[in-house]
């Protein structure tokens, strides 16, 4: 699906985003629908502008993390973020923001990510996304299979024993021409 508006722009984040970016990461899910599958948001930089002021790096970094906004009719309206893993891109996080989801915006995120990676030689981009301890994946789980990543295992790590006991994350990729 297209975006609503022909404006859709994806650009480097900058600082003066920081209050939107943080409005794309509270209005996208509710805070009740991610327990079990995320930390809780009083933990996150990107629930907070304060935290998220605070760990950000000029131009548009946090932690290892660089983040790119889509900005539609001036106003930013989702961000992803990702980071270098040698031959990988991983794609960390992408939010859009509540009002602004199902027009293609995360689609048009994460086809920048892909294109990003291949400009950079890379073979193919990775993320994680999370199976709560009842076994069920995280909502986006069909939307990134519709997308063409494969699931490549899962596993337990620190980010999902942050999160809780039997919480697994499920690794994926897609490989890039």
């Amino acid at each position: 699906m297209c975006p609503k508006s022909t404006n859709l722009r994806i650009r480097p984040a900058a600082r003066e985003d920081i209050a939107a970016i943080v409005n794309c990461a509270t209005t996208s899910t509710r805070e009740e629908e991610d327990v079990g599958f995320g930390r809780p948001w009083a933990e996150l930089t990107f629930t907070d502008t304060g935290r998220l002021s605070a760990a950000w790096k000029d131009p548009n970094r946090v932690e290892d993390e660089e983040i790119y906004v889509a900005e539609m009719d001036g106003r930013v309206v989702g961000y992803v973020t990702m980071q270098n893993r040698a031959k990988e891109l991983e794609l960390v996080r992408i939010n859009v923001a509540g009002g602004y989801q199902k027009q293609g915006i995360g689609r048009r995120l994460v086809r920048t990510v892909e294109e990003r990676a291949r400009h950079d030689g890379k073979t193919a981009v990775t993320l994680g996304t999370s199976r709560n301890a009842a076994g069920v994946p995280w909502k986006s789980f069909p939307w990134w299979q519709s997308l063409g990543y494969r699931v490549t295992g899962e596993e337990e790590n620190a980010w999902t024993r942050s999160i809780g006991k039997g919480v697994r994350e499920i690794r994926m990729r897609k490989d890039l021409p």
